[in-house]
């Protein structure tokens, strides 16, 4: 058995058990910047216990007539600030795009899941660590419409 298939059982039957409790951050919906790296929530906000980023959710504007695409980066750690890079990436230019139709019916996307979830480590000095991201504009046909992004976290696994 392989170590993908080996962690890919093993994530699968927390799940089943109930151990494991899903978090989207941050709580209320921050207006997405695109370009530079960008603040997401400070390190006060994230989860003190271990957890695990295990996708993303992003909104667009409603009433879209074109197609949308975007590059999506993420990562965590690093001094809060809101132009400030994450010090450790995790996610570099995963791709997003909504086609015209869906964009002028929906506000929010469904949610990216990662094909594996990936562990954020906690200090027991320091529990807290920033989430940065990076919204790279890659349009077909308009300007950027991303109204908001969140993570989809795991936490309580195991426990």
């Amino acid at each position: 058995m392989g170590l993908k298939t080996e962690v890919d059982a093993t994530f699968l039957a927390l799940v089943a058990s109930g151990n494991i409790r899903y978090l989207a951050l941050p709580a209320a919906e921050v207006p997405c910047v695109v370009g530079a790296w960008a603040q997401l929530y400070a390190a006060a906000a994230s989860p003190a216990v271990p957890h695990w980023l295990v996708g993303f959710q992003v909104g667009v504007a409603t009433g879209l007539v074109v197609e949308q695409s975007w590059r999506i980066s993420l990562g965590y750690g690093g001094a809060d600030g809101a132009a400030i890079a994450a010090a450790i990436v995790l996610l570099t230019n995963w791709p997003v795009h909504v086609s015209a139709a869906a964009a002028g019916v929906v506000g929010t996307i469904s949610n990216q899941i990662l094909p594996f979830p990936i562990r954020i480590p906690v200090d027991q000095v320091d529990p807290g660590s920033r989430m940065a991201y990076s919204v790279v504009d890659n349009p077909v046909g308009a300007a950027v419409n991303t109204t908001s992004l969140r993570v989809l976290l795991a936490t309580a696994v195991g426990s």
